[in-house]
């Protein structure tokens, strides 16, 4: 049985990051207080998924059973243009450099979890192979 765990991340269409109602900076990872002035109003807001691939790493042993039949499973960290940095689920034909869409899907446990996707034909395929919906409102 897949494990579950909470991310904090909100079933939303797209990106939905903390927003600091007082200093305005995008928050990732989720917080109590504001990473840049600690204010305690923090605010979910859409924001663009789009960003740049700054790393990438491939896991060849899997923690969970459920990662096995995808191995090598692909992690990146992304530089989003609105801010913050963020560890996602890497689309395979992605690089280092690339530009990508970082949006939240849900597996098949139900944990929403951050997917990077780069070619959006392939995306689709990718999602469905890993059993990843989506999210969509």
């Amino acid at each position: 049985m897949p494990a579950t765990f909470n991310t904090a991340l909100p079933s939303v269409n797209g990106l939905c990051l903390q927003h600091c109602s007082k200093c305005g900076h995008i928050n990732y990872p989720v917080r109590e207080l504001c990473g840049k002035c600690l204010g305690d109003s923090l605010v979910w807001q859409n924001v663009d998924g789009g960003g740049t691939v700054q790393s990438v790493t491939a896991l060849h042993y899997p923690l969970e059973q459920n990662f096995s039949a995808q191995l090598p499973w692909r992690i990146a960290s992304v530089k989003l243009d609105v801010g913050p940095v963020a560890f996602a689920h890497l689309q395979p034909d992605s690089v280092c450099g690339a530009r990508i869409t970082l949006s939240i899907a849900q597996d098949e446990a139900g944990n929403n979890v951050l997917v990077a996707k780069g070619d959006k034909d392939s995306a689709s395929e990718w999602l469905s192979a890993i059993k990843y919906t989506e999210i969509r409102t």
